[in-house]
């Protein structure tokens, strides 16, 4: 189960500070939103995503690739013109929906997808 923060307002205001912090970093670095779309910023996720997996035996560096996977994720996010709560509500959208499908019994730790 989700552990929530202690102290709510404490978390969205750190989110929101991150968000702004990785939104400023990212254009003045790899260009503004303006001149790139959110697909090098997904690219890059996709090779981030493979790091963390290598790392799942390690706690430490498991969180660290995580971050840069949510990192990337809000940049993918804000350079494809939508903002967190624009992702936050289409996520718990598609859960109504995975919570309507069938789902095999997961045999091991490879991705399960659903019955077609």
């Amino acid at each position: 189960m989700y552990r929530r923060p202690e102290n709510q307002l404490d978390f969205c205001d750190r989110l929101a500070d991150l968000i702004d912090d990785q939104s400023e970093w990212s254009q003045a670095t790899f260009g503004r939103d303006s001149e790139r779309g959110p697909i090098g910023a997904l690219k890059h996720l996709e090779k981030e995503a493979v790091e963390a997996q290598k790392a799942v035996p390690f706690p430490g560096d498991l969180r660290e690739e995580l971050a840069d996977c949510l990192l990337l994720l809000l940049d993918a996010t804000r350079r494809g013109h939508f903002n967190l709560d624009d992702i936050v509500r289409a996520a718990q959208a598609k859960m109504v929906v995975n919570k309507q499908r069938t789902w095999p019994k997961p045999t091991s730790d490879e991705p399960v997808e659903h019955v077609r």
